[in-house]
């Protein structure tokens, strides 16, 4: 066995089986108690996050009152120098940094969330911090001198804090940024940007938003790659990156893009622990997005991490089991051929199974990569191997090393499950054969026998794309040709077909489907409803972007049902609290606007008679409710005990969703373990309301649920 700065050989598949079963019988023992007291009447679940210390009354009310004061202030900042500076960059905005620092402040208030006495300071210290950036911002400091950085202290890393206001619920997020010794003004003028590593951090209870700022504000943490900065996403606190965090580690980026000048083609995607977990997703989801991921420690599934074996304490339907392949990591494990890997366990770490069983998958599908282990570690990087992974990124991130080829890079082998993760380089996918099946895309220049470079695509379960060359890329392709050329030979599924530019914008844009069978260029039918990429399901999803929760302004048509719903509309403000530290949009229903429509999901709850926006959709929902029965395809559910609960385009804008009657689908069940937050119902499902059901689980007995096919409409 090789030690920390050594790469470990893979055992032979026999041995790796068995010690598979050694760790899943381990691993199951060892959650026996877990599992049994998730089966018992009424269990109980832990607080997430958990309750707080109490604090000196005083001390609550300086910090209510300081707060109070401080947003006050900051809505009616509006200095010359700032309108001068939004007049040249209107999208620019300084106020959520300084607002996420009087945010933290207030939710630890509001839902007591002080968990050491030496927070209270610390609360105090941010309320200083947001008071200094307000004083900065009157004087025209923007970007990173508003957070704090000193071109003073510029032989040593610094660690700041920001923020950025959530697409999804408009609430400002957390976000940390190391800016590397050395930096100067004058370099983020360089013409290729700077490299940036995204370090996604481990689960901690306890760690919310003011224990979280306070950390990225003292420490630059262990991972400091020379000349790059470091990205701390905050993530929704403990979902492992997943769902609502998942989005705010893209918007995280984009955040720090608006600071300095980054080089989209060196991020790197790394984390530990819970980050290792998020890292491996997003490694294997996005492949092409970063030049390298360096997943450490980091769970890759749910049921053989929570030791359940095909016995969860939940019945895994078929839907449940299909909806395991959005977040578990080796359906997809092919993508880690699209990018860098390199992956660290420690050699005592019970965690290091989950990077073995990985290995072990794609030494299977013909490929490897540098795996790093600790020697003697348990759950923590060493300082050698950590030296190790910083010396391998930095040869990979090294532009001066790339190797120059006359073509752009055309060589794909991707997999899907999803039209959520639908990109990979220069391609696109809008169209699968069947949602959650593998689909699969393999992609590759053909230059020997031919007189033209020709793109070679193959594919499987695919049934709509679109290529993209940027300017750079096309320019590429014709200079090899040697003579003008408005056209792209392609070579799909063996049929050769000359594709033409369909777009006024620079490069080479074009879109193919497959009807009858064959591959032809354009675009399916816009007018025919269909599952495609932001619009696929399941219900989850519906939250990961813009939303808004509709009450319904009348009661239901029977009791029990307008009592589940009230119960529900509770428990999804409540989950969407705790959890995604935010708080949901909500309207009445008879105030939904046009520009809601529009950019928003709408996220209804009541009957088909009591919310006004699902009575106007009713007849063109693919679920039927009435007083009397809800009618799905030809099984009828009598309506007195039962209720719909599904996404679906909005009849009113196809463009974005319609949910009905749901919030996040994991519930408190979930707060022991992040892996355990995963989507637990599909697009559609029919509750029924039974007295006295422990609703830890799911909302209520799931008497029916599915998916929709791909014109979204009933399966058989």
């Amino acid at each position: 066995m090789m030690k920390c700065c050594q790469i470990r050989p893979h055992m032979p598949p026999l041995a790796w089986c068995l010690s598979c079963v050694v760790m899943l019988l381990a691993a199951t023992v060892g959650n026996a108690q877990d599992k049994a007291s998730s089966t018992t009447k009424n269990p109980t679940y832990k607080s997430l996050p958990p309750a707080g210390i109490a604090i000196d009354p005083a001390r609550r009310d300086s910090l209510a009152s300081r707060a109070q004061s401080l947003r006050s202030l900051l809505s009616k900042t509006q200095s010359a120098g700032d309108r001068a500076a939004d007049a040249e960059s209107s999208d620019v905005d300084w106020r959520p940094h300084v607002s996420v620092l009087i945010r933290a402040v207030d939710l630890a208030l509001t839902q007591n969330l002080f968990f050491k006495p030496n927070q209270v300071d610390a609360a105090d210290r941010l309320l200083n911090e947001a008071q200094r950036r307000l004083d900065a911002a009157a004087s025209g400091d923007r970007g990173l001198r508003l957070l704090g950085w000193k071109p003073s202290r510029s032989d040593q890393p610094q660690p700041l804090v920001g923020g950025f206001v959530s697409r999804i619920d408009g609430t400002v997020q957390p976000f940390g940024i190391v800016v590397p010794a050395g930096f100067v003004d004058a370099a983020d003028s360089q013409q290729d940007g700077h490299r940036m590593d995204v370090w996604l951090h481990g689960r901690g209870d306890t760690k919310t938003e003011i224990p979280f700022l306070i950390e990225r504000m003292d420490k630059p943490g262990q991972a400091l790659p020379r000349d790059a900065f470091v990205l701390h996403p905050f993530g929704r606190h403990c979902n492992a990156f997943k769902f609502a965090g998942e989005t705010d580690v893209y918007e995280a980026i984009e955040a720090a893009e608006r600071l300095v000048h980054i080089d989209t083609d060196r991020i790197a995607i790394r984390g530990f622990s819970m980050g290792g977990a998020g890292c491996w997703h997003f490694a294997v989801h996005d492949s092409t997005r970063w030049f390298a991921a360096s997943p450490g420690a980091g769970f890759v599934d749910t049921l053989v991490y929570q030791g359940w074996g095909d016995q969860p304490p939940f019945e895994l339907t078929p839907a449940r089991r299909q909806l395991l392949n959005w977040y578990d990591v080796l359906p997809w494990a092919g993508n880690l051929r699209n990018t860098h890997v390199i992956a660290y366990s420690g050699e005592v770490d019970k965690q290091k199974q989950a990077a073995d069983r990985v290995a072990q998958a794609c030494e299977a599908m013909g490929f490897q990569w540098p795996y790093v282990i600790g020697a003697g570690m348990g759950h923590k990087i060493d300082p050698a191997s950590m030296q190790q992974i910083e010396s391998q990124l930095a040869k990979w991130a090294d532009p001066t090393k790339q190797t120059e080829s006359r073509l752009p890079p055309a060589k794909l082998d991707w997999t899907t499950h999803t039209l959520r993760y639908n990109r990979a380089g220069f391609l696109t996918v809008t169209g699968l054969q069947k949602h959650w099946d593998k689909s699969v895309v393999r992609t590759d220049w053909r230059t020997e026998d031919v007189d033209v470079p020709r793109l070679v695509i193959n594919t499987d379960g695919v049934t709509a794309m679109q290529i993209d060359w940027d300017a750079d890329s096309w320019a590429q392709i014709r200079s090899v040709v040697g003579r003008p050329m408005q056209v792209l030979i392609a070579e799909v599924d063996d049929r050769v077909m000359p594709l033409v530019d369909e777009s006024s914008e620079p490069g080479f844009q074009a879109s193919l489907w497959r009807t009858g069978g064959q591959w032809k260029q354009g675009q399916p039918n816009p007018g025919v409803l269909r599952k495609r990429p932001g619009l696929q399901g399941p219900i989850d999803d519906a939250l990961t972007e813009k939303f808004v929760m509709v009450l319904p302004s009348r009661p239901a048509k029977h009791g029990p049902v307008q009592r589940w719903i009230d119960r529900e509309i509770r428990t999804a403000q409540r989950r969407w609290r705790e959890i995604m530290r935010g708080e949901m949009p909500v309207v009445q229903d008879t105030d939904v606007t046009d520009d809601m429509i529009r950019d928003c999901n709408l996220i209804c709850f009541g009957d088909y008679g009591s919310n006004t926006v699902l009575r106007k959709i009713s007849g063109r929902l693919p679920i039927g409710w009435n007083r009397d029965r809800i009618s799905v395809g030809d099984r009828t559910f009598d309506a007195s005990n039962h209720v719909a609960i599904l996404c679906y385009p909005n009849p009113l804008n196809p463009d974005r969703y319609v949910v009905v009657n749901s919030g996040l689908t994991f519930r408190t069940f979930s707060n022991n373990s992040n892996s355990r937050q995963i989507a637990m119902l599909p697009d559609w499902a029919i509750g029924e309301i039974r007295p006295g059901f422990d609703d830890s689980i799911l909302p209520a007995p799931i008497a029916a649920e599915g998916f929709f096919d791909e014109s979204w409409q009933l399966a058989p």
